[in-house]
């Protein structure tokens, strides 16, 4: 009972705090909690971190204002976690510093600051029918899934970072992505994290013991079905695959030396001189970021022309903007373009427009009242880019279709419904540089490899500033290139038949929340 009785102290200390103190607390727990992310993968401290959120919600119970003390320490909680986990965001406003700077810091703390009311949401509500036990443990991490799940839709969305992302991708934990995806995964992650505080509970030992045991059982049987999802899939072999031999990978600059118009010959013969390079010789798909090149590329017939010299037998698919022109009004597109050599000259197989714009970067939500405050988006052509007319099928030569993801769409689970059963691999092209070299790059890439493991596809991805690889189905890395200018190369690796995850979506999750919360309140109106 020792463990109880200390365990008791705390909660009843810290339902003592005040607002100043009880926030920095939870601050402080949020902060540390990011190390559970990518690319430390360190889910103890995410644990530990999260089992520190739920005494502290323990300390709010007692107090008079349950629902206001238990907002504001899940939002604190949910700040620090955000804040430490997307400061790099600032980096983008560095780029032209002159024009952005002043206002990056209002963007570095805005950002997490609304992503935390989420946090603070699933604190309150859960409050609404705490008990103790460990059934509140059920009701919270509900809760918070809930809550992800909204962040990851309403206004635009930006599933940034969900605690489900602590697994490491391609390994055993994050296999159960494939039947329950990342939200009913994150579910399973807060409430298995927690379950040691049911040593905690004022109940019969039998009865604690007996939860613990239970816990347990889960997470063996969450291990057993990785475990043999993996112990079937074989090793990883770079050529082991069917398909074509896929080269994707960078030219290593930084965002800043790319808009710089003095580096635009310089950025343009890079590129052109990697066509040349041994990787991409042995390829017949050579795949290049977002945007590769500072210039709308259809627009350069010179360009062109040395492509298409050095192309030959290969595809080449490269991000760009492209304009398209009516009625003396221009519109710009950030687009996926498919180039092949037909007959002696280069042929646009395919354009794919990103549909997901990103708020702020490539376009100004609420114009009117930002562009009062003089605050423009930071991706501006004639003000702002224009969204593609939906998620569609890539049609790649040598290939099968593609699931083409630009940027940030990759981070989105089910974004692209019509690739559902017809396309056989992801295309991820990125710019990464935007966020420096520390943190977003790796975090990025995490999420990406999630996809891989929720559509059972495999993924090929190229991203300036931060890593190309190609992904099997199951996350894991078969090649991958980081800094300077080169490529991942390997064979595209065979894709696997419709995930329950691809086949049923969010359902599962949403039946796991609804007997959870079902529980919970029965629980809690019983006793």
């Amino acid at each position: 009972m020792a463990g109880p009785r200390w365990i008791l102290h705390i909660v009843v200390w810290n339902s003592t705090l005040g607002p100043p103190l009880s926030g920095l607390l939870s601050l402080g727990l949020g902060a540390i909690a990011v190390l559970g992310q990518a690319p430390f993968h360190l889910w103890p401290i995410f644990g530990f971190a999260m089992m520190g959120l739920v005494v502290m919600m323990d300390g709010a119970s007692l107090q008079k204002r349950r629902f206001a003390s238990a907002f504001w320490r899940g939002w604190a909680f949910g700040f620090g976690y955000f804040l430490a986990g997307m400061f790099w965001i600032g980096n983008a406003f560095l780029v032209d510093a002159e024009k952005f700077a002043m206002i990056m810091p209002l963007a570095v703390t805005a950002l997490p600051a609304a992503m935390g009311i989420y946090w603070g949401l699933a604190g309150g509500v859960a409050m609404l029918a705490w008990r103790a036990g460990a059934t509140r443990l059920m009701l919270f991490g509900t809760c918070i899934a809930l809550t992800e799940y909204a962040r990851s839709h309403l206004f635009t969305g930006l599933p940034w970072n969900l605690p489900a992302y602590i697994w490491t991708p391609g390994g055993v934990w994050s296999q159960l992505a494939a039947l329950i995806g990342p939200y009913g995964l994150t579910l399973v992650t807060c409430v298995l994290l927690t379950a040691p505080l049911c040593l905690s509970s004022p109940t019969a030992r039998s009865r604690r013991f007996g939860q613990i045991g239970c816990a347990i059982g889960v997470a063996i049987a969450i291990y057993a079905y990785g475990f043999e999802r993996l112990l079937t899939a074989g090793g990883v072999d770079p050529m082991a695959g069917k398909g074509p031999i896929i080269a994707a990978g960078q030219a290593g600059f930084s965002q800043k030396e790319v808009w710089d118009p003095a580096n635009s010959v310089r950025v343009a013969q890079t590129y052109l001189n990697l066509l040349d390079a041994p990787e991409a010789q042995k390829a017949d798909i050579v795949v290049w970021p977002e945007a590769a090149f500072p210039f709308l590329l259809l627009e350069e017939p010179l360009v062109l022309n040395q492509i298409q010299e050095k192309l030959r037998h290969r595809t080449l698919v490269v991000g760009s903007v492209r304009r398209e022109t009516a009625n003396e009004k221009s519109t710009y597109f950030n687009s996926l373009l498919v180039f092949d050599v037909e007959s002696g000259g280069l042929t646009t197989r395919s354009i794919y427009d990103k549909f997901h714009l990103v708020p702020f970067g490539e376009y100004l939500p609420l114009r009117t009242v930002f562009s009062a405050l003089g605050i423009a988006s930071l991706v501006a052509y004639d003000g702002e880019m224009t969204p593609g007319p939906a998620p569609a099928l890539l049609n790649v030569p040598k290939a099968h279709f593609a699931d083409p993801r630009i940027c940030y769409e990759i981070i989105f689970p089910l974004f692209n419904m019509r690739a559902k059963g017809k396309a056989r691999w992801i295309l991820n092209v990125s710019i990464d540089a935007w966020y420096g070299d520390i943190l977003g790059p790796d975090q990025h890439f995490a999420q990406a490899r999630y996809r891989a493991i929720e559509t059972g596809m495999p993924l090929v991805r190229a991203a300036s500033g931060g890593w190309s690889a190609i992904v099997d189905r199951f996350g894991r890395t078969v090649a991958q290139h980081r800094s300077g200018a080169g490529y991942a190369i390997a064979k595209l690796p065979d894709y696997g038949s419709l995930t329950p995850y691809a086949r049923f979506g969010d359902g599962l999750f949403f039946v796991m929340a609804f007997a959870l919360l079902s529980i919970s309140l029965w629980r809690h109106n019983r006793y």
